[in-house]
C-alpha cells in the first residue's frame, strides 16, 4: 500500500484502512491494487473496498490515535507531540509512528518491553535483532544498558531507529547496522549478555541456536512476534537449544517469552 501512496495504515477490527489521494481513474486504480495485494497474499484472496472521505488536515488529524501508553509501572512510551509530565523513577521513551514496526500499539511490542525490563540488568551488552523503530534499543539504553547493537534488514527500520535515537538524545553506545542476520553471523558476533528479537516465528526458529551461541553463559533471550498456535514449536526449539523458560507475556493471542541460556 505504501507503493500506491499510503503514508500510514490502521488496523480496525481486522480491516486494514488507509487514505489515498483521489486517482484519475478509480476503477483502474482499484484493479491495480487488487492485483498487487492478491499477488502478495499467495493463496488467500484479498478483498478491497473503498469510500470517499471529506478532505481534512490529515497531517494533524491522524495523530489523535497515538497517545502516551503506560507499559509498566516504570515505563511509558509516547509520540513526540504528546506532552507528559515527568515522573520520578519512570522511564519515558519517545517513538514517532512511521514505516518501521514498533510504536507500542501492538501486543508483541508491549510484551517485549515488559519482559526486557525484567530480563536485563544495568551495564549489560545487548543485541536488538529486527530493531524496527528502535523502541527496544532505546528502552534498553534508558534502563541502563552499557552497549546495544541494533540490526535490521529493512533500510526504513535503520532510518527510523537512528531518527528515534536522536529524539531520545541517545546516540553514544548504540550501533545501528543494515544487515540480514543468520546463525553463522550470530556465532561470529558474540558475546552478549542479552538478545531481544521481535520478528516472525519462522525467522526465530531458524535463529534460536545462533542466539544461544552468541550469548555469554547464563545470558538471556527475549523472543516475540509469536502467535499462540506457534508457541509450542518455539518453546520446543528453545529447549532443544539449551534454553530455560523464565517467563511468558501473553496478550491478545500473541506470545512473548524470556529465556535463559543453560550453557
Amino acid at each position: 500500500m505504501f507503493d500506491f501512496g499510503a503514508t500510514a495504515i490502521e488496523d480496525i477490527d481486522g480491516n486494514l484502512i488507509t487514505y489515498l489521494a483521489p486517482p484519475t481513474n478509480v476503477e483502474n486504480f482499484l484493479k491495480s491494487i487488487r492485483m498487487a495485494l492478491n499477488k502478495e497474499s499467495g493463496t488467500a484472496e484479498v478483498i478491497v473496498d473503498y469510500s470517499w472521505q471529506r478532505h481534512e488536515d490529515w497531517s494533524h488529524l491522524w495523530k489523535r490515535g497515538f497517545l502516551a501508553k503506560k507499559i509498566s509501572e516504570k515505563l511509558v512510551v509516547k509520540p513526540s507531540w504528546c506532552a507528559t509530565e515527568s515522573q520520578e523513577n519512570v522511564v519515558t521513551v519517545v517513538i514517532d509512528p512511521g514505516m518501521a514496526f514498533g510504536t507500542a500499539e501492538h501486543s508483541t511490542t508491549r510484551g517485549s518491553l515488559r519482559l526486557l525490563e525484567k530480563a536485563m540488568s544495568p551495564g549489560e551488552k545487548i543485541m536488538d535483532v529486527g530493531c524496527g523503530s528502535g523502541i527496544l534499543t532505546i528502552t534498553a539504553m534508558k534502563f541502563g544498558a552499557n552497549q546495544v547493537l541494533s540490526v535490521d534488514s529493512d533500510p526504513y527500520a535503520v532510518e527510523a531507529t537512528v531518527a528515534n535515537l536522536h529524539r531520545n538524545e541517545i546516540v553514544d553506545k548504540v550501533s545501528v547496522q543494515l544487515r540480514k542476520v543468520s546463525r553463522s553471523w550470530l556465532e561470529k558476533n558474540g558475546e552478549w549478555e542479552g538478545i531481544v528479537a521481535n520478528i516472525q516465528s519462522d525467522v526465530l526458529l531458524s535463529l534460536i541456536s545462533g542466539f544461544r551461541n552468541a550469548l555469554v553463559s547464563q545470558g538471556w533471550l527475549v523472543l516475540s512476534g509469536i502467535m499462540a498456535d506457534e508457541w509450542a514449536s518455539i518453546l520446543r526449539c528453545a529447549e532443544d537449544s539449551k534454553f530455560t523458560l523464565r517467563d511468558v507475556d501473553a496478550e491478545k493471542g500473541w506470545i512473548s517469552a524470556w529465556f535463559e541460556s543453560d550453557v
